[in-house]
């Protein structure tokens, strides 16, 4: 299945996006970056799961890779982010990093990645 994080090469987050959907595994991952997550068969025992994705994806999530432990990247997952919600144009590249709790320097270089990955592309 592609999804919208198979440029990052996390196959942490293509099988998470396999099972709820990108827009979801992302949230996941923001809520869990830099975390190993055990994901329980019951979602009541890791309440942030559901937090983070929605009671019903939840439950999904736990059906499918329950006793699994997850390790979310902290970089690919942040990347992504960043990327989606400068997309959406809703917010500013300040708001991001508020959001996101990092720093606004950090906001600009990973869109000025995003960029020349981008410009690199169009050369072939």
């Amino acid at each position: 299945m592609t999804t919208e994080f198979a440029s990052t090469g996390s196959t942490v987050l293509d099988e998470v996006a396999a099972v709820i959907g990108p827009d979801a595994a992302l949230d996941f991952g923001v809520e869990f970056r830099g975390e190993r997550v055990y994901i329980p068969q019951n979602p009541a025992r890791e309440p942030r799961i559901a937090e983070a994705i929605g009671e019903e994806l939840a439950r999904k999530l736990c059906d499918a890779m329950f006793r699994t432990i997850v390790r979310v990247p902290m970089r690919a997952v942040l990347e992504q982010k960043v990327r989606q919600l400068a997309r959406e144009g809703v917010m500013t590249r300040r708001e991001i990093a508020r959001h996101l709790r990092i720093r606004e320097g950090r906001v600009y270089e990973i869109l000025e990645r995003a960029r020349k990955e981008e410009d690199q592309l169009r050369l072939f």
